[in-house]
């Protein structure tokens, strides 16, 4: 396991870390789910982070201001090129860019102090700032967050969005429309016991599946939201974090819970 260090580059806090989807306990795609409409989700967004000058990994992430995105520590290599990384905001169909999207460079990025060498461990949350500030529009608008006092009971019902891998090392096929399903909220206990000794599912984490394991995130999915409806409003309850064997029964994704890092988020973003 790489050793844990921090590391000033560009101005930017960065951990190091393991690689997107090197590890059994990463997640990236939707497994079981539908084609979302356009414009349904118009907080979501896709980022790309440049390696190298040959390879580069994608996550989700959702917008939450004008200037701000969510989303999970882990997507970030301590050797990515910020210059050559962006972020896509209103996409849809990521190989047909609608004239809806608009493309961000990142300013900075911050991950949580506490985060160390993979999700599994913890504190997977990371804010990235856009260059400059996005207009808004109904193909792009910030998701309300999930505050402290917010109570996921198992059997909620939550959606999570991406544009993920839609079985185990099977890429979503072009045009990569982005990808729904909705999934169950599972009590951390009942989670314990599934992943027994694999993973330590902590309070700042929460579990969402489905009992069959026919539906579930995947391979590049890391870092989008798990959405919960709350009266009329949809609220970001989780970002997809790390989970084991895609769409497998008594197989939960594992997310942290937004609600356990309002301080954080507030005291770095102002949101």
């Amino acid at each position: 396991m790489k050793m844990f260090f921090l590391l000033a580059f560009f101005g930017i806090l960065i951990l190091n870390k393991e690689e997107v989807s090197s590890s059994p306990l990463s997640r990236s795609s939707i497994v079981g789910g539908q084609e979302a409409k356009e414009g349904a989700w118009p907080w979501q967004v896709y980022i790309q982070t440049q390696v190298n000058q040959n390879n580069a990994t994608f996550c989700g992430g959702s917008l939450i201001s004008k200037l701000w995105v969510l989303t999970a520590a882990h997507c970030f290599k301590p050797s990515f090129l910020l210059k050559h990384s962006f972020v896509r905001l209103g996409a849809y169909k990521l190989d047909q860019p609608s004239k809806h999207e608009v493309k961000k460079s990142i300013k900075k990025v911050v991950l949580h102090e506490q985060y160390k060498e993979k999700a599994a461990d913890g504190f997977d949350i990371a804010l990235v700032q856009l260059d400059s500030k996005v207009c808004l529009s109904p193909y792009i608008s910030p998701v309300q967050l999930a505050k402290p006092n917010d109570v996921f009971t198992e059997d909620t019902e939550c959606w999570v969005t991406g544009w993920g891998m839609t079985k185990e090392n099977v890429p979503l096929a072009p045009p990569r429309t982005l990808q729904e399903v909705q999934l169950t909220i599972v009590d951390n206990r009942c989670c314990q016991i599934m992943y027994n000794s694999n993973a330590t599912i902590r309070e700042d984490m929460m579990c969402a599946g489905d009992e069959d394991g026919q539906k579930d995130t995947c391979k590049g999915d890391s870092g989008g939201p798990l959405l919960w409806k709350k009266g009329g409003s949809w609220i970001q309850a989780g970002i997809v974090s790390f989970g084991r064997d895609c769409g497998m029964p008594n197989s939960l994704g594992v997310y942290t819970r937004v609600s356990s890092f309002t301080d954080w988020i507030k005291k770095h973003s102002g949101v």
